[in-house]
């Protein structure tokens, strides 16, 4: 009963919708890792690019925010678009880098990810990974992502983090946070132009 009370206030106050509470059965198998009931779903016809929830996810989406490494590779071998982004412009690719979730983005990249993709506000991979993000469920600001940074400069030779202020305030956070493995890298970047 309390619970429901809650989610009720919350529609009410616009913070919770009807439509972000009635999240598709492949949405939830994605966020919950099973992969047995996702690829299930999936072979029965449920839409690997369904849009879910109040940020207008992908069950890939929702499966990177939950760290479920085994629900993005069924999504990936069945159709899921691995590039599609969210509300926000945030492209899985992105969300897997600012997380700092090193084997999804591997897996990712090798699916045909764009490196070089930006959200809306202007970050891409690099940045995300470079200078985490403040995600209430996972916050990597901060964090020393070296493999995550490794991955992305592997997947993209002539990357370069750019003079853009997110850039550069990315620069400045992993710099601050002592992460010198990150910062090295970047350097070395620098110097190949």
């Amino acid at each position: 009963m309390r619970i429901v009370v809650i989610v009720i206030a919350a529609s009410l106050a616009g913070c919770v919708t009807p439509s972000a509470l009635q999240m598709p059965a492949v949405v939830g198998a994605a966020r919950s890792g099973d992969t047995e009931r996702l690829e299930l779903l999936l072979l029965e016809g449920a839409d690997a690019n369904v849009r879910a929830g109040v940020n207008g996810w992908t069950p890939l989406l929702h499966a990177i925010h939950k760290d479920q490494e085994g629900s993005v590779r069924v999504l990936l071998a069945r159709g899921a678009s691995v590039n599609a982004p969210g509300n926000a412009g945030v492209t899985p690719l992105i969300m897997a880098a600012g997380y700092g979730h090193s084997g999804i983005v591997r897996l990712l990249i090798d699916a045909g990810a764009d490196p070089r993709a930006t959200a809306r506000n202007g970050a891409d991979a690099l940045t995300a990974a470079v200078s985490g993000v403040p995600d209430i469920d996972r916050f990597t600001v901060g964090n020393c992502q070296t493999e995550t940074v490794k991955a992305l400069l592997a997947a993209d030779p002539q990357r370069r983090l750019t003079s853009q202020f997110l850039s550069t305030a990315s620069a400045k956070i992993a710099r601050v946070a002592g992460c010198r493995d990150v910062v090295k890298l970047l350097e070395q970047r620098q110097v190949r132009r």
